[in-house]
């Protein structure tokens, strides 16, 4: 059946108002009239011969602008082949409008259930005849590989005489939309994680998840995630039959077979899923994003106590500056020393030389001999550090070089003592900064650590080559642990009463641990607090479905209605707790002998001098 020019031009420029159209006709010469009437309403037409060779891949592209035209005409016996390829690639969606011309054809042998991917995002309109009128009909489907049925809806009239549009129904009213949103109770599939053992039915996945307390193997974000999926299941009218996977990722060898409940979305084996998803170049090809809105925040809890400090041996006599400042500043003193015990010996040999008497001596320039004995030595040492103690100097030498070399030291001490006593006074007015402030400074700490017992936590022991993570394991993890003692994976619930006690750190999605903490511990243990980030990513969450699912426009856009509204906002009020707020004045903490051990080193080093 030929396609009739009139009706191309009138779905094109004023029922969906494309700028660009594709052809596919296994007509020739039906193919350049049609393509010539469509450039004549300035058109871009590109036409494709069906009974020719073409990768449609190569025609459907991402160069497409959206609403471009697709038009097919079915009679040709390889129109079904096209159908096909369009569905396996998932091209029925909001960036193409087509127009099926089935003259003489029935819907349903155009449309089998083969050809599933007609889903509510799907623009296909397909044009019959009757009494010399064509007729436009729009058609969709909430879930057709769910075995949801083909919907009609009448949009369009063209009389074959007069070529005029009457066009009923707008497609992109929105009425026409919300006839889409209605799913009428169809069950989609779903995913989820969960890691726990013996857990296979839909009725214990949903009995976790909607609980509001934590469980056990279950992120913060896997609740908070499911309960926007009750948003859109309340919004649609549609149900939910989960399919639950132990991790989220992971990978068979070196194949693309991925595991977790990111390779059954990725197969397509699910259409929506109760959790998100960390950001990964790599995922952007395979999934889309429907709506980000979970900031994922892992750390280290632990309760500081005067045996911790920022450098791992506590705010002790050297704590102030970093043990680099103090090399520098031993290594200036030392070469002031030489320089200054040079200069006395170039001073005197000057001397000896201008009076030409070998046994002169000055009162206030000793002799070569005398420079060059162990007891000067140590009376210059002395006399620097006298200097740089502020203690002055007698008697006072009387030559411009020593006198400008004792002006530096003073100088130098007043400098350093001035930053010194300033850090010093800093700490004790302000004790937020004490402890273990990195990863790597809890993993060179006396702290016992533990993790949350939840799969991406071993994920990344296994597969992570970041070397702050290989040091924590090799450190921390490597060993063996005693029965009394908290294993390396443990339960919310048992770390943080060990957290009260002291000496142990635990690493979790600080949301779960924060409500637990505010029971437990009393004004003065929240300010003790401490909390450190850095072995994984501070991130906000994907939650996403199948690439160019039918799903992603419409939920996408309620999402994006939910967030306006509030709801979102008050569903993270509810999930992300927040930290508990210090209520105490201050915190004294005792000197402990190891703080003050190298100050007594120095002061009997001084004493047996």
């Amino acid at each position: 059946m030929t396609m009739d020019s009139s009706v191309i031009i009138n779905f094109t420029t004023h029922l969906v108002k494309s700028h660009d159209a594709i052809i596919f006709d296994c007509n020739a010469k039906e193919l350049q009239s049609i393509a010539g009437a469509l450039m004549a309403q300035n058109q871009f037409v590109y036409p494709v011969q069906l009974n020719s060779s073409f990768n449609l891949r190569f025609i459907l592209t991402r160069h497409n602008y959206a609403h471009s035209s697709i038009v097919i005409n079915t009679s040709c016996k390889e129109s079904s082949i096209l159908l096909e390829k369009a569905t396996r690639d998932r091209y029925f969606n909001k960036t193409y409008q087509w127009l099926v011309w089935g003259v003489n054809q029935r819907i349903d042998n155009l449309f089998p259930p083969e050809i599933n991917y007609i889903g509510p995002n799907a623009q296909v309109t397909f044009v019959n005849e009757s009494n010399g009128v064509y007729m436009l009909w729009d058609i969709h489907s909430k879930g057709r590989h769910l075995k949801s049925k083909l919907e009609i809806r009448l949009i369009a009239k063209i009389d074959r005489n007069s070529e005029q549009l009457q066009q009923i129904r707008n497609i992109f009213e929105l009425q026409s939309i919300r006839n889409r949103d209605q799913f009428n109770g169809l069950t989609l599939r779903g995913a989820s994680v969960i890691d726990q053992e013996n857990i296979t039915t839909n009725e214990q996945i949903t009995a976790i998840l909607s609980r509001p307390s934590k469980d056990s193997g279950v992120a913060a974000f896997i609740k908070y995630h499911y309960e926007l999926l009750g948003l859109l299941q309340e919004r649609f009218n549609f149900s939910v039959r989960f399919r639950n996977s132990r991790g989220w990722a992971g990978r068979l060898g070196n194949t693309t077979f991925r595991l977790g409940l990111l390779g059954i979305i990725m197969r397509n084996e699910a259409d929506v899923a109760a959790s998100g998803s960390f950001n990964r170049i790599n995922r952007f090809a395979e999934f889309d994003t429907i709506h980000q809105s979970w900031k994922f925040e892992t750390a280290f809890l632990y309760r500081f106590t005067p045996d911790l400090n920022t450098d791992g041996k506590s705010g002790n006599f050297l704590a102030p500056f970093r043990k680099e400042v103090w090399y520098i500043g031993l290594g200036t003193l030392i070469v002031v020393v030489i320089m200054w015990f040079l200069i006395k010996v170039i001073k005197s040999r000057s001397l000896k030389m201008d009076s030409q008497n070998l046994f002169f001596e000055n009162e206030n320039e000793p002799s070569v001999s005398k420079y060059i004995s162990p007891h000067n030595y140590s009376e210059l040492i002395l006399q620097t550090l006298g200097a740089v103690c502020q203690q002055g100097m007698d008697p006072m030498y009387n030559n411009l070089p020593s006198r400008c070399i004792v002006l530096t030291i003073f100088l130098f001490s007043l400098v350093m003592y001035n930053y010194y006593t300033s850090s010093v006074v800093g700490g004790l007015l302000s004790s937020s900064g004490q402890g273990p402030a990195s990863v790597d400074e809890i993993t060179l700490s006396t702290l016992k650590i533990s993790f949350e017992d939840i799969g991406y936590y071993k994920v990344l022991f296994r597969e992570s080559k970041n070397p702050i993570v290989t040091r924590l394991i090799s450190r921390k993890l490597s060993a063996s642990r005693g029965p009394q003692e908290v294993p390396i994976y443990s339960h919310i619930d048992e770390a943080v009463p060990y957290l009260k006690k002291g000496g142990f750190a635990f690493h979790c999605e600080v949301v779960d641990a924060y409500p637990k903490i505010a029971n437990l511990f009393d004004a003065n243990e929240i300010c003790d607090l401490r909390q450190v980030s850095g072995l994984m990513e501070v991130e906000i969450m994907n939650w996403i479905v199948h690439k160019n699912s039918q799903y992603t426009e419409i939920f996408k856009i309620a999402m994006c209605t939910a967030r306006e509204a509030g709801l979102v906002q008050r569903i993270l009020r509810q999930r992300q707790i927040k930290k508990p707020v210090c209520q105490s004045l201050y915190t004294v903490y005792p000197v402990s002998l190891s703080g003050v051990m190298s100050a007594f080193v120095i002061l009997i080093g001084n004493f047996l001098e």
